[in-house]
């Protein structure tokens, strides 16, 4: 059940980055929440739920992204494994390395699309509009970043809670009544 809510809490955020934040000119420049969502798998979940997860989702934006295939299955990919490195040297309870960890994230993004465009045609120059909005993405990641992966946390707490809960209610046995007479 755990890798359902994952993966509907994920496809939630691409519909909700593709239609929603697109509308509002102030958002033009937000960074991918669906990597954000990784990056918090990677922090506080195992390899064997993160994984399946990113690439399914890293599947999902590469067929909703119009770019070159395999470029956010690759980006996901390598965003779990290096969320999972991290927490071998730091604690994941430490909130104040939230804001880096996430600006790692969205740069780490950011280079590996930008670097596998490169590749593809090898005489494109970036230009200034590009690393201007890659900063943006960064000041967003700074400032947003630890928050919304606190609501991640907060949101999945609050589904294993309720799931918990009706797995109790759903599994009591009914006592038999006796028939007293």
């Amino acid at each position: 059940m755990t890798y359902c809510f994952h993966i509907f809490t994920c496809l939630c955020l691409i519909i909700f980055q593709t239609t929603v934040l697109s509308c509002f000119p102030l958002f033009n420049t937000f960074y991918d929440l669906s990597a954000l969502y990784i990056v918090y798998m990677g922090l506080f979940f195992n390899v064997r739920e993160g994984i399946p997860v990113a690439l399914i989702i890293g599947l999902a934006m590469d067929s909703v992204s119009g770019g070159p295939f395999g470029g956010y299955l690759t980006t996901y990919f390598w965003l779990f494994i290096g969320a999972r490195q991290l927490i071998k040297f730091f604690r994941v309870s430490n909130y104040i390395l939230f804001p880096f960890v996430v600006t790692a994230a969205v740069l780490t993004e950011a280079v590996i699309l930008l670097g596998t465009l490169a590749m593809l045609e090898p005489g494109v120059q970036f230009s200034l509009s590009v690393i201007n909005i890659v900063a943006k993405q960064i000041v967003w990641a700074i400032f947003t970043g630890p928050f919304i992966i606190q609501f991640y946390n907060f949101t999945y707490n609050m589904w294993n809670k309720l799931f918990n809960k009706l797995i109790v209610i759903f599994s009591r046995e009914q006592s038999p009544q006796i028939d007293r007479q």
